[in-house]
């Protein structure tokens, strides 16, 4: 038959433009020519991000783009190129893995977050991926999660999960937890603020403490919400 799995991803890679961009010009020249050994479009390879801002194509066009030469904001940066070419299938190559930056660089639009490291193999599988349309997760995230596995247990056994608060005082609690006023917390959950104040005692009393700012300290250790002002 015609129609292999070959054959199919042959077509996939001649009908795809691959722009490359990465700093270092060994790295660049040899990514290239795996690139090119594997029949994808070699449309620019180049050591800076200004070599893709004319290109702008209503095709699928995949950019390679080395971390560092996004910028202090890779969100940001991203959200530019797209702007500028809304086809555009992002993949960044970076040292190491950043959970918090691959969540805001898949959320400005990237298909993929990848370390730099990878057996070229790999890499080219998930570019025959973001070839086709999907986005593709690193591996490092399926450890990242099993890690986060055990902390998760440990979180619906703490302290606040034992201590039997309702729907309404776990939501009190959050926005004790981020600072809000009672007058924010009426708006937020749509109850008066009589109401918000007996929920608020009776948080305080359940967890065993003397006022909403020691409940929201013990909300930050246990859902580990950021610091706020």
């Amino acid at each position: 038959m015609p129609h292999n799995s070959r054959g199919v991803r042959s077509t996939v890679c001649v009908s795809t433009a691959v722009s490359v961009a990465i700093r270092n010009a060994l790295a660049r020249e040899g990514l290239r020519r795996i690139l090119a050994d594997a029949h994808f479009q070699i449309t620019v390879s180049v050591d800076h991000l200004s070599g893709l801002n004319h290109l702008g194509s209503t095709d699928p066009h995949i950019f390679l783009i080395e971390r560092s030469l996004l910028g202090d904001d890779s969100a940001n940066s991203i959200g530019e190129i797209l702007r500028r070419s809304a086809e555009a299938r992002i993949v960044v190559l970076v040292d190491s893995f950043d959970f918090r930056e691959m969540l805001a660089v898949y959320a400005a639009g990237a298909y993929a977050y990848l370390l730099n490291q990878i057996p070229h193999q790999f890499l080219l599988a998930m570019i025959q991926m973001v070839a086709l349309g999907e986005k593709v997760a690193p591996p490092e995230l399926i450890g990242f999660l099993q890690e986060c596995g055990p902390k998760l247990e440990q979180l619906e056994s703490s302290t606040i999960g034992k201590r039997g608060l309702s729907e309404r005082e776990e939501a009190v609690l959050h926005a004790l937890a981020l600072g809000l006023p009672n007058k924010a917390i009426s708006r937020e959950l749509g109850v008066s603020e009589a109401a918000v104040k007996a929920a608020v005692k009776s948080v305080l009393r359940k967890l065993d403490v003397q006022n909403r700012t020691q409940a929201a300290v013990l909300a930050r250790q246990s859902i580990r919400l950021p610091d706020t002002p």
